[in-house]
């Protein structure tokens, strides 16, 4: 609260108490006849202002934004002086009207009217005075959303008809309006610096207003008209006005539409309509037939003066579908219909330097692949049909492939000669990834990850893939060794996640003398070693900094003395291991920086109580950190 002696102030100018938990104003604050700025958004608790706020003549800049009040004081006309109103709310009683800004000319900026069901007399509505705020550049009216009863639909128009605002506009929202039909003023071309229209929940609405004359319009959002069944011409043009010939929606750049569960119908326009559109959103509009979406699509990317700039989104009430242009990046993302061969052949004509290509969740469809494509990624389409590798050479850089493609039994990597990363995931069918002289030398990064089939790593890792920087195999159970020769020699990271005997045949991965970086995880629903590492299992690593050891649950000993041989060890994880508890032999090599320890309750309790079978063999250690948390010695 505000002390009453607020209103001594009699110098005041500038009071600001936005954001606070007050509750009431006092009316001493209507004695502050100097006041210009009284700043009072967000106050979460404040639903009154005192009742002789018209007392208060030479008030400029009133800010009530985010502040529920029920309705305004009466008598706000009188505060002729007011060039800032964030926004006024009708009350029902006469005395707390509408028709009060009927003597605010001088409004300025954004203005919002809250509560407009409370206007029931047009009379109310037209001595408003909108259209006479010449200084208004944005305006918000606003119908209450809780209120869905409307005593009479005319006089709901016949109050939008009486609020028409001036020319000059800029920004126009409408919220919540309960009529069917919009006045005629909306959309006419006199409104020539109008540059953004939103309508937001005009639920008996069926025929959307003519938008299509604004000639300096650039963003349409249309959100939430629940009975709209249909989008035809009159979108486009007034049919009453025959004077006019400017192309349909000549400055559009987004065009937004959202929650609108009967659109079935979409009347294509004229092709010249949408000359500079590059940004189309269709959200849960289920009704709506694909092909006419295509359409305009395809007119937006055939008709684009920079097509790099175009982006495109659907997404519809039971599934996300979409497609994305942002720069030479294009993004697919739902149904089958969107990536038709023949779509999709005439997007890849037009998009001549496209670079990446994302697709998402297709039931069924064939890619062609532009011979720009730097980077395919594809996600759970698993009827997708991978390009054939035979016939053509491809310069992919980056391939990821997860949950898809169940009819590719074999990717040969002779068709990318040019691939540095490649990851697959999740590929139930593929049984073998091959490659042939002469080297692949640019792939760096080779990740593959669940693939159930798959019964080992390509033959010649180490002569064919030399550059290989980074290697990650999970959760393939039929790999069971690595291959002939090792691998890459140099190889900097290595991730494995295998079965017990991929785990104890480490010691055949070659020399790696680049390794860095090794995580070894067991198959932790099937695993029974239970002593790690075996004797002569890890080969020699001179230049390893970090190890993780991760997920042995039946692992009782870690062997210190297997471990001695990596003298540049400078960080040893270990997690998920909740049955291990002993350290056997030598203490951990003395070049150990950091001993992480993370879900492993038996040996965290050795550590805690600093027991004689584990702490000697630890405390030489600088940093040791228990689950997250550093242990003080």
């Amino acid at each position: 609260m505000l002390p009453s002696s607020l209103g001594e102030l009699i110098h005041l100018h500038y009071l600001n108490v936005s954001g606070s938990a007050i509750k009431t104003l006092p009316e001493s604050l209507c004695k502050l006849s100097y006041l210009q700025t009284l700043k009072l958004g967000s106050c979460s608790k404040l639903t009154m202002l005192p009742n002789g706020m018209y007392n208060l003549v030479n008030l400029r800049h009133l800010d009530i934004t985010g502040t529920p009040l029920k309705e305004m004081p009466k008598g706000m006309g009188k505060l002729k002086q007011l060039h800032i109103l964030s926004n006024y709310i009708v009350g029902k009683q006469k005395e707390y009207g509408i028709q009060e800004l009927g003597g605010l000319l001088n409004l300025h900026g954004s203005f919002l009217i809250q509560k407009l069901e409370n206007v029931v007399d047009i009379n109310q509505a037209r001595n408003a005075r909108i259209m006479d705020k010449k200084h208004i550049d944005k305006l918000w009216l606003e119908w209450s959303s809780g209120n869905d009863m409307v005593s009479n639909i005319q006089i709901e128009g016949d109050v939008l008809n009486n609020l028409r605002p001036h020319t000059g506009l800029k920004e126009l929202i409408i919220d919540g309006y309960k009529g069917k039909i919009f006045p005629d003023w909306l959309g006419q071309h006199s409104y020539n610096n109008m540059t953004s229209v939103s309508l937001y929940s005009c639920k008996n609405c069926c025929k959307l207003p003519s938008l299509g004359q604004l000639p300096s319009l650039k963003s349409l959002t249309i959100y939430g008209f629940s009975e709209l069944k249909c989008i035809g011409d009159e979108f486009y043009k007034n049919e009453d006005d025959h004077t006019l010939h400017i192309v349909p929606f000549p400055s559009l750049e987004t065009l937004k539409f959202m929650q609108m569960p009967c659109w079935e119908l979409w009347y294509s326009p004229s092709s010249e309509a949408f000359p500079q559109l590059n940004n189309l959103e269709i959200e849960e509009c289920p009704k709506l037939k694909g092909d006419i979406v295509n359409q305009i699509f395809m007119r937006i990317v055939s008709s684009s003066s920079d097509v790099s700039k175009v982006r495109t989104l659907f997404m519809h009430a039971e599934n996300f579908t979409g497609m994305s242009l942002d720069g030479d990046s294009l993004s697919l993302r739902g149904c089958e219909w969107l990536v038709e061969s023949t779509f999709m052949a005439t997007i890849i004509h037009h998009l001549t330097s496209l670079q990446d290509i994302e697709i998402n969740g297709f039931l069924c469809a064939a890619i062609s692949l532009p011979k720009s494509l730097q980077k395919l990624v594809i996600w759970n389409c698993t009827e997708l049909e991978f390009p054939e590798q035979q016939q053509h050479k491809y310069d992919l850089v980056e391939l990821e492939i997860y949950a898809s493609c169940d009819s590719l039994a074999s990717l040969s990597l002779d068709a990318f000669p040019n691939l540095k990363t490649l990851s697959i995931s999740e590929c139930s069918n593929l049984e073998s990834i091959s490659m042939s002289e002469p080297p692949h030398t640019a792939l760096q990064s080779l990740t593959i990850t669940r693939c159930h089939k798959l019964e080992a790593l390509p033959r010649k890792m180490d002569t064919l893939v030399p550059n290989l920087q980074s290697l990650h195999i999970q959760d393939c159970g039929r790999i069971c060794r690595f291959p002939e020769g090792g691998l890459p020699p140099n190889l900097q990271k290595l991730c494995v996640n295998g079965s017990d005997v991929l785990l104890r045949g480490l010691s055949s991965m070659g020399k790696l003398e680049a390794l860095t970086h090794l995580e070894i995880y067991a198959c932790d629903y099937e695993s029974r070693i239970n002593s790690f590492p075996e004797v002569d299992t890890l080969p020699h690593l001179p230049s390893l900094t970090t190890l993780q050891i991760s997920s042995f649950q039946n692992l009782e000993t870690l062997e210190c003395n297997e471990l001695l041989h990596l003298t540049s060890l400078q960080q040893l994880h270990i997690q998920y291991c909740r049955n291990l508890q002993y350290l056997e032999r030598e203490k951990l090599p003395s070049s150990l920086l950091l001993l992480e320890i993370k879900d492993c309750p038996l040996l965290e309790e050795g550590c805690e109580n600093k027991h004689q079978h584990i702490w000697p063999k630890i405390k030489h250690i600088p940093t040791i950190r228990l689950n997250y948390e550093d242990f003080s010695k």
